[in-house]
């Protein structure tokens, strides 16, 4: 497994964001405390809105940086409009887990992801699952916008490996940030080039998380029951994490 170099900022801060055209919503889930003395490593596991316009340059960066794995959780006919740019790669792997595709999504956005926890963890599952094949890491995990479908994906994989829920919630909020303002600089031409109002508030994850942990008794114990063990959940957190220096 090789992982990504930083992309600019001080070596023990990389850039979160990262700002490359044809994407928005592009971000590193690196550096965030995950148990006693760890943390998340840097350039491992990035989320990303679709990956359907990136232009050759940017696609080569993230090819150069070392990215192994692609997951998509949109749907088939999002899918099928809109393909990723990576389907057919040859140097990077990319694997389709359509997340919720054919059910009714319930009103409210906390109660989307209630429901994705409750009806979608062999989905959730196989993500985790991706990450622990030889290719699965450095891994993108996106959808349409990076916030919903990846937003309870992520917070599962974070919360598996000991990331708390407030630091969870505050990663999947920070989509706000990065859609307010101006687009242009991502060289998109479709709906996310302008500015963009999210509704993706913090306690709306936290409020999923609670409910993940009083419903299915947290997010090791979905995964174990869909077939991710205790073992695999470990070298998922070797994978994912890394020892804080001087901890």
């Amino acid at each position: 497994m090789r992982i990504l170099e930083p992309n600019g900022g001080h070596p023990e801060q990389p850039d979160r964001h990262l700002r490359l055209a044809g994407t928005r919503n592009l971000r590193d889930v690196g550096g965030y405390p995950a148990g006693p003395g760890r943390r998340t490593r840097w350039r491992t596991l990035l989320r990303t809105d679709a990956l359907d316009r990136l232009p050759a340059a940017s696609q080569q960066v993230l090819v150069d940086l070392g990215l192994r794995c692609v997951i998509d959780l949109r749907w088939g006919h999002e899918i099928e409009q809109r393909p990723s740019v990576f389907v057919h790669s040859g140097q990077v792997a990319y694997r389709s887990v359509p997340l919720m595709p054919d059910a009714a999504v319930p009103e409210g956005i906390a109660a989307t992801y209630r429901h994705m926890f409750d009806t979608r963890a062999a989905a959730l599952t196989a993500v985790a699952r991706s990450l622990l094949e030889p290719d699965g890491l450095p891994a993108v995990i996106g959808c349409a916008a990076g916030v919903d479908r990846t937003g309870v994906t992520v917070a599962l994989l974070l919360a598996a490996v000991g990331v708390a829920p407030d630091v969870v919630a505050g990663d999947y909020a920070l989509s706000f940030e990065t859609f307010a303002g101006d687009g242009r600089h991502s060289g998109l031409d479709d709906w996310r080039a302008g500015a963009v109002t999210l509704d993706c508030r913090p306690e709306y994850m936290l409020e999923a998380l609670d409910h993940l942990e009083r419903r299915h008794g947290g997010a090791r114990a979905l995964l174990a029951r869909h077939g991710l063990g205790d073992e695999d959940v470990a070298r998922l957190t070797d994978r994912l994490t890394e020892p804080v220096a001087g901890s």
